[in-house]
């Protein structure tokens, strides 16, 4: 595996596959930006050289980006950093340009540290195929899933982009590859290992036509045919559900669209079953969701209510009365924990907040590397990884591409 590599403060970032086609004879350069394009400084004439492009939407040709401040020039280098910026330099100065907007231009300016540079119980140890959020994850056969997502940073130039992917990061290599397509653009699906398939279920979907709707809709993936096929399909259309396995059983928990402020509906299915069957509601607030399974129990992070826990022995929802209220975290079980990390409605997108059942007690936890929403988070091996989501930078709202692994203690 190649490593990131820290110079003058930015993070470099080699961990993409090749481009669909190989650059001009002779590059400098060749990297990726969070947008999924490539970049790369071709020679011209007279020892200078030339920013070209291969856009994310239209991999054919490499094109020239026509954006101010960087036309042909002695440019010795170019990189990308975590958050989405290209770095050129050229006779000891360094530009910054931004391929979200172009329009700007490539500006000079002193190059400083990033986030992602500055943590060391973080680990950058993948980059996914595009930055994406609106994510939830799955792990089978030691290997960790996603399932389609959203980004308003595809292509360039840039524009929103629903994928219609199945993910999957291989922890051995950490390479990411999509295992398979859906045949629609699919947002906020929930995401779940289950009888020995993983489970995209529910969420939106984006029509041929650009129209988005909620749908009832269930796949399975089976990573032993690579197939994807039709599975009992939900009594309700969430557009953003969470779906659960406890108990040898599949629990999915979330209202339709409009219905968030009603008791949260919940139903279930078994191994060979061919209905859902209803169980008890849950507190109101149901959408969006993030939650984990430890020992039996549910753990829903529930908006304005806090941590919902339903017991699947007892088949009852222990009450609670939360201090803390994260929501759109990153949440997964670890070390007999629930970590919820990052978030909305918390002191700070990168903050982490654990929960012990035990002592029915909250601590801090460790700083993500950058603050982020809506993105993935689960254990593989007894390694907790992140990846994905999206948070504001000053005026600005920034996607991820990056996969992290926790390397503290």
């Amino acid at each position: 595996m190649m490593k990131a590599i820290l110079l003058f403060g930015i993070l470099l970032l080699p961990l993409f596959a090749q481009p669909a086609i190989p650059p001009p004879a002779g590059p400098r350069s060749r990297v990726r930006d969070t947008c999924a394009n490539y970049w790369t400084l071709a020679p011209v004439e007279n020892g200078e050289r030339k920013l070209l492009v291969l856009p994310a939407q239209a991999p054919t040709k490499w094109i020239d980006p026509q954006i101010r401040g960087a036309s042909p020039a002695k440019w010795t280098s170019l990189r990308a950093d975590e958050i989405g910026f290209l770095w050129l330099t050229k006779s000891g100065h360094t530009y910054r340009l931004d391929p979200r907007k172009p329009a700007a231009g490539a500006i000079e300016m002193p190059v400083t540290p990033t986030t992602v540079a500055s943590q060391k119980q973080w680990k950058v140890v993948a980059r996914m195929p595009a930055s994406n959020h609106d994510l939830t994850a799955a792990v089978l056969n030691n290997k960790f899933y996603v399932s389609g997502g959203l980004t308003a940073e595809w292509g360039f130039p840039t524009r929103s982009h629903a994928f219609d992917e199945l993910w999957e990061l291989d922890t051995k290599s950490w390479r990411w590859r999509a295992a398979a397509r859906f045949g629609h653009g699919r947002i906020y699906t929930a995401t779940a290992d289950f009888d020995n398939k993983i489970w995209i279920i529910g969420g939106d979907v984006i029509e041929p036509d650009g129209t988005r709707h909620a749908v009832t809709t269930v796949q399975r993936y089976d990573p032993r045919t690579g197939s994807i096929a039709e599975g009992v399909p939900n009594t309700l259309a969430r557009p953003m559900p969470v779906a659960l396995v406890a108990g040898g059983r599949l629990y999915v928990a979330g209202n339709e669209k409009g219905k968030q402020d009603q008791p949260g509906e919940m139903e279930s299915i078994g191994p060979g079953e061919t209905s859902w069957r209803p169980e008890p509601a849950g507190p109101p607030g149901m959408g969006p969701l993030a939650g984990a399974t430890l020992d039996g129990k549910l753990y829903i992070a529930v908006k304005d209510h806090g941590l919902a826990i339903y017991d699947t022995a007892t088949h009852s929802w222990q009450p609670t009365n939360e201090t803390h209220k994260p929501r759109s975290s990153q949440m997964t079980a670890y070390r007999g924990e629930i970590w919820m990390l990052g978030g909305r409605d918390t002191a700070g997108e990168d903050q982490t907040l654990i929960y012990n059942p035990q002592s029915r007690k909250w601590r801090q936890g460790p700083n993500l590397p950058r603050p982020l929403s809506w993105g993935a988070a689960e254990v593989v091996n007894g390694k907790l990884i992140v990846t994905g989501g999206a948070a504001s930078y000053g005026k600005d709202y920034l996607y991820n591409d990056l996969t992290f692994l926790w390397s503290g203690n």
